[in-house]
């Protein structure tokens, strides 16, 4: 007897398309829709939009951003507001006749835990290092099941609550080779941004935050000139949420202080990714602590060289000296000498290209990232029949 279709909502906080909406759009579409019927709950915005395009249900809630809570009031605020949010999650998943609710990020994972959790079985998305604790472990506690991006997001996961063990399985991002892929020439792309012609080309890609460590990036290009005078730099990325305002004001600061602003380009925010990144030579990937590094599997799925912080995701997914090249966190002087012995050896730079390509399209696939999270899907339903 075939297997009825499992209804899953997947809930999202936030409107914009940033690096984990990037991962829930590849997921919805690697979903074998014979098993998975899927809905997304999210405001209205890019996110909606992009799901629409993909003939997939899109269900309006609130878009909901929290900082950490400086006080009693700000922490009695916060929770009315997950609280409510919590209550769209519910509202809607009765609506769709969810069987299962899945949370792409952990307020999405609070709310729909205060919501859905006691109806159905949620699944958290967990993708960061730097999550408050509290609300870490009331995710852990209340969640069904839980899935870490990498190694580095499961173990510090283990450390939260007792339950992390049986509850969370480690399931890389996917990305698809043949779906992301440059639509224009990329001497076209680096005229765009005002590259000269020839001229090698380092980019940086992420939102402007601090610990994403585009400063590091900036002082690197000052030691990559005095070996390449012709190089050019440049950075991909804006202050998404408008909360940054002052580390985007010093990162422009900086450039004009190592006398590098008029060869590094801030290009902002950017909706034709495969195109920027098809245009670079190398990605210098400078984050702390990376969760995972999705802009990486993207670079890499094109055959880019990249040069990443040994810490977090980055050193899973990269394989040092075969499919990129490995330094540690914070070493400006290791960045810029990786970086300019890839530019002056383009043989090397190739092989590593071609290793690349062939890693993303093993453990880093779509397919199989769906399969897992299928896989997930069945564990959560066959606990709650239990419950």
């Amino acid at each position: 007897m075939p297997t009825r279709e499992r209804r899953v909502l997947l809930v999202n906080h936030v409107a914009d398309i940033s690096g984990a909406e990037g991962s829930l759009l590849t997921l919805i579409r690697h979903l074998d829709r014979r098993r998975v019927i899927p809905t997304v709950a999210c405001p209205h915005g890019p996110l909606a939009v992009a799901v629409q395009e993909m003939d997939v249900e899109f269900a309006p809630i609130p878009a909901m951003r929290l900082s950490r809570p400086k006080g009693l009031l700000q922490a009695i605020g916060a929770s009315v507001k997950l609280q409510l949010l919590g209550g769209h999650v519910r509202r809607v998943a009765d609506e769709v006749r969810a069987d299962v609710v899945h949370a792409n990020s952990l307020i999405g994972a609070v709310a729909s835990c205060i919501g859905a959790g006691v109806r159905r079985p949620v699944i958290w998305h967990a993708r960061d290092l730097r999550a408050p604790a509290r609300a870490e472990r009331f995710a852990v506690a209340r969640a069904t099941r839980v899935i870490g991006i990498s190694r580095a997001v499961v173990d510090h996961l283990l450390g939260t609550h007792l339950r992390a063990r049986e509850k969370t399985t480690l399931i890389y991002n996917g990305i698809d080779p043949d779906q992301f892929q440059p639509a224009r020439d990329r001497e076209q792309v680096r005229a765009e941004l005002g590259i000269p012609p020839g001229a090698p080309l380092v980019g940086n890609v992420g939102q402007l935050v601090p610990w994403k460590r585009q400063d590091l990036f900036v002082e690197m290009a000052e030691r990559v000139l005095r070996d390449i005078p012709t190089c050019w730099f440049v950075v991909v990325g804006a202050d998404l949420f408008g909360e940054h305002a002052d580390y985007v004001a010093s990162l422009r600061a900086l450039a004009e202080e190592r006398r590098v602003a008029d060869r590094l380009v801030f290009a902002g925010y950017r909706e034709d990714m495969p195109d920027v990144m098809a245009a670079l030579d190398v990605l210098a990937h400078t984050a702390d602590n990376e969760p995972l590094g999705r802009v990486l599997l993207e670079a890499m799925s094109l055959g880019r060289s990249c040069v990443a912080a040994r810490s977090g995701g980055p050193a899973e997914i990269i394989d040092h000296r075969r499919s990129g090249l490995l330094v540690e966190p914070g070493d400006v002087p290791a960045f810029a000498r990786e970086v300019v012995a890839v530019l002056k050896d383009p043989e090397r730079a190739a092989n590593m290209g071609e290793a690349a390509v062939e890693r993303t399209r093993g453990e880093f696939s779509a397919l199989r990232m769906a399969q897992l999270t299928e896989e997930v899907y069945a564990e959560a339903l066959a606990d709650s029949l239990l419950r």
